[in-house]
Formats: C-alpha cells, sequence, structure tokens
C-alpha cells in the first residue's frame, strides 16, 4: 500500500468514526475504527470490541452532559472536519499514529482521539483512545 492509499483510506475511516460518534451511533463504530477493548470497562463487561464500543459511549455521553451541566450549554461531538486531523504520515514499520481533536459547535472540546493504524498487506485496522 503506498503513502498515499493510506492517507486515502484512513481519511475514510476517520471521517466514518467521526460521523458515527457524532450520530451518537456507537456499536457501529466496530465498521470504522472501534475504541480500545479496555473502554468495555467503563460498561462493567466483558472485553468485546461491542462492549469497548457502549462502554466508550456511556463515557462519551456522561461527559458531555456533565459539561452541559457545569457550563448550562450544549455539548455535541461534531461531524467530521479535516481541519481537527493531525498527522497522517506512514511509519517505515506500517503504522500510522494520528489525533483528531473533535470540536462541539465548532469549539475544540478538552480531549481528542488518538488513532492507532496497523498495516498488514492491503488491510488496514486500526483502534482509537481519548486522551484529556
Amino acid at each position: 500500500m503506498t503513502e498515499q492509499e493510506f492517507k486515502a483510506k484512513s481519511m475514510e475511516l476517520i471521517k466514518c468514526m467521526v460521523d458515527t460518534i457524532a450520530d451518537k451511533e456507537y456499536t457501529k463504530l466496530n465498521s470504522s475504527i472501534p475504541p480500545k477493548l479496555s473502554w468495555a470497562s467503563f460498561h462493567d463487561a466483558e472485553p468485546t470490541p461491542e462492549n469497548a464500543c457502549l462502554g466508550f459511549g456511556e463515557w462519551l455521553d456522561g461527559q458531555l452532559a456533565m459539561w452541559e451541566e457545569d457550563e448550562d450549554k450544549k455539548f455535541v461531538v461534531d461531524h467530521f472536519n479535516a481541519s481537527c486531523l493531525d498527522g497522517t504520515e506512514l511509519e517505515k514499520d506500517n503504522t500510522s499514529f494520528v489525533l483528531y481533536h473533535p470540536t462541539s459547535f465548532g469549539e475544540t472540546l478538552d480531549f481528542w482521539f488518538e488513532i492507532n493504524f496497523e498495516i498488514k498487506g492491503e488491510h488496514i485496522s486500526a483502534v482509537f483512545d481519548v486522551n484529556m
């Protein structure tokens, strides 16, 4: 896979991930980039991809609700915006570490997504985590 092919495919996956999160369709994250399995523990469940998606969704909904209560305004995760993306370079070991800084109504949120890509042949796999 060339770097140009990787950038196009990774951008497509990130867009799908962010738009899925913005639409609050967390269980559909498995079709793009799922959260790390450790998110299942937030849901108090077995570490499966499905439970990780549910755990991440519970955390995010709770985080946004907490900010809404604290700041007396609505918080969402906006749909994909390429300007929020940081780094899509493919490393020599066929991995890539990408940051996505989500926004709410155009304002940067206090966390970001850390996305780890790995390429094996023509297949790209990825998982994301959150950093605050």
